[in-house]
C-alpha cells in the first residue's frame, strides 16, 4: 500500500500549498462532489490511472470526505484534499486545475456556527472569518450520578429536566440569532460533542429546518463561549490534505 501523510491547513496555508505545486508535474485533477459514489469515482480515475493500490487508496480517501474531495495526481505522489466546504461538481481535468478549489478557499462564505456542549453554548454569524454577531451562555446540567438505587433514578430524572431546559434555551437563542440571516447564509456548521448535539436535534425542531445548509463536519471545541467562536471559524476554513507515495 502507498505510504500516506496527513496535513491540516488553514486556508492561507492551503493556498500557499497550491501555489507551490509545479503545474508540469500534475498529470490530472479530479473533483468529487459529496454525492458522487465509489463506482463513479473509480470509473473516472481509471481514465487516467492504471488500476492498482494507488487508485484504490485515492478513491477510498476521497470518498470519506463529507464535503467532497479533490485529487491531484503528480509524477511523484497522489494528493487528496478535503476542502472546508462542498465541491459543486464531479469532473476530471487533464493536468493541473486548482481553480474550483481556489474559489472555495478564497470566498468569504457567510456562515453560522453553533457550538454546544452540556452546560455551554455559543452561536455566531460570520462573513468569512469576521464575526458579525455572536452570543454565548451557560446552563446548569449536573454530571451523571455514578451510584445506583432510587436516589440515582430521581437524580437522572432531574438531570433530564435540566437538559431539556438547557436545550430549549439554546434553541431560543439559535432562532433569535440565525432566523434573520438564514436566507443569506451559505453554510451552517456545528461544534461540540456529538451525543449532546444528537439530543439537541431530537428535542428541538428548529434545527431540523436548518439541515439544507448544514456542512457535515463537526468542529472540535472544549468549552463553547464567545471567544471560542473566533477560534472555531478558523477550523471551519481548514482543509485536510493526504499525500500518498509508492
Amino acid at each position: 500500500m502507498p505510504e500516506v501523510s496527513q496535513f491540516v491547513m488553514t486556508r492561507a496555508r492551503a493556498l500557499r500549498w497550491l501555489s507551490e505545486i509545479r503545474t508540469e508535474n500534475v498529470l490530472f485533477s479530479l473533483y468529487r462532489r459529496p454525492s458522487a459514489g465509489r463506482v463513479e469515482i473509480e470509473k473516472m480515475l481509471a481514465q487516467a490511472l492504471d488500476r492498482g493500490e494507488m487508485l484504490d487508496a485515492l478513491a477510498e480517501k476521497a470518498l470519506k470526505s463529507p464535503t467532497g474531495a479533490v485529487i491531484f495526481y503528480l509524477v511523484d505522489r497522489g494528493c487528496v484534499v478535503w476542502p472546508p466546504f462542498p465541491i459543486a461538481e464531479t469532473v476530471l481535468y487533464h493536468g493541473f486545475e486548482p481553480g474550483p478549489l481556489k474559489a472555495i478557499l478564497t470566498k468569504d462564505w457567510k456562515l453560522s456556527l453553533i457550538l454546544v456542549r452540556l452546560g455551554h453554548w455559543a452561536i455566531g454569524i460570520f462573513e468569512g472569518e469576521k464575526l458579525l454577531e455572536g452570543k454565548a451562555g451557560t446552563g446548569l446540567v449536573h454530571a451523571r450520578h455514578k451510584k445506583g438505587g432510587s436516589s440515582a433514578n430521581r437524580f437522572a430524572r432531574h438531570r433530564e429536566k435540566q437538559m431539556e431546559y438547557f436545550f430549549t434555551r439554546v434553541e431560543g437563542h439559535a432562532r433569535e440569532i440565525i432566523e434573520p440571516h438564514f436566507k443569506e447564509l451559505d453554510y451552517i456548521l456545528y461544534g461540540g460533542t456529538r451525543d449532546t448535539l444528537l439530543s439537541l436535534w431530537k428535542q428541538c425542531g428548529f434545527f431540523g429546518r436548518l439541515e439544507t445548509k448544514v456542512v457535515e463536519r463537526l468542529i472540535s471545541v472544549r468549552e463553547p463561549k464567545r471567544a471560542s467562536l473566533e477560534e472555531a471559524v478558523q477550523q471551519a476554513f481548514t482543509s485536510t490534505v493526504f499525500e500518498f507515495r509508492d
